[in-house]
């Protein structure tokens, strides 16, 4: 995706998030997907990368053999959002009128959600790779019910003003920290084999398909590796 830091907006979503929502809260979340992207001028660094995950009610065996591109999830990401450059500013505000995104934490910004297609997310949002992955039974919940326990709003963690995309300071935090929660809340039982190549890192020979996946965010799956 080649994702600056700040100007960018919330990109293919054309349902009203708060439909896609009560949809969804009919049925758990089952899976979601951990999408890791390059940064335009830190393309070398797996540490330094854009990571959001799509929550999606299907099975993590129907995704990974590409038999439901065309469903719609829950695309959640933190980051120095909404932008601060007026044009990219201005089209996001419209969104949110619209409602086709919601920011978890209001004019406070940071944490957003909307809907993406699972083709879409992973054409998109995934260039350097992506980890499909169940959740764990015991965790699994409505979108509401999980967004609560990702997010509480008492707790006002993911907002913009604490957000630093390469985590300067012990006090700033980025996306990639943001899926380390997420992957710690929901449990996910994980193997090398949910991990999957994007466009960018095709090209690119690795010792280890792991290798593409940041520092932190590969620590935490092995907490709950061979979990079934």
């Amino acid at each position: 995706m080649g994702n600056s830091f700040s100007n960018i907006i919330s990109t293919f979503n054309t349902t009203k998030i708060g439909d896609l929502v009560k949809i969804m809260d009919n049925s758990p979340i089952y899976t979601f997907i951990i999408g890791i992207s390059s940064l335009k001028f830190h393309s070398l660094s797996k540490n330094i990368v854009h990571t959001a995950i799509l929550l999606t009610t299907k099975r993590k065996n129907e995704i990974m053999r590409g038999k439901c591109n065309d469903t719609e999830g829950i695309l959640i990401e933190y980051g120095n959002y909404p932008p601060d450059e007026s044009e990219a500013k201005k089209e996001e505000e419209d969104k949110i009128k619209n409602g086709l995104v919601i920011y978890r934490y209001g004019d406070k910004g940071g944490l957003r959600y909307y809907t993406n297609t699972i083709d879409y997310f992973i054409n998109n949002f995934c260039d350097v790779g992506y980890i499909t992955l169940n959740i764990s039974k015991d965790k699994q919940c409505s979108f509401l019910n999980l967004i609560d326990k990702l997010a509480p709003l008492s707790e006002n963690k993911w907002i913009k003003e604490n957000y630093n995309a390469i985590g300067i300071n012990k006090k700033s935090q980025n996306s990639i920290d943001f899926v380390c929660h997420v992957i710690d809340i929901l449990k996910p039982p994980y193997d090398i084999l949910y991990i999957r190549k994007g466009k960018f890192s095709k090209s690119i020979n690795y010792d280890n398909i792991e290798s593409i996946i940041p520092d932190s965010i590969l620590k935490t799956l092995k907490k709950y590796e061979n979990d079934d």
